[in-house]
């Protein structure tokens, strides 16, 4: 993997239950804490070459 700086990157959770995909939601204090745990764990990225919005619109968010 080449070098990535993390530090301005968003964190987006999803949840998969049953095999449905869920958006998740939560308060500014508890998103911060998974925020670090995600970006001080993460090893390998892998691009999807999608944008957060293409994402939104393939799973049928209209937030």
């Amino acid at each position: 993997m080449k070098d990535v700086n993390l530090k301005n990157a968003s964190v987006t959770l999803l949840l998969e239950i049953d095999g449905e995909v869920f958006f998740t939601a939560m308060s500014r204090d508890r998103l911060e804490a998974v925020q670090v745990l995600v970006k001080s764990s993460t090893e390998i990225i892998v691009p999807t070459h999608k944008s957060q919005a293409e994402l939104n619109e393939f799973l049928n968010y209209k937030g």
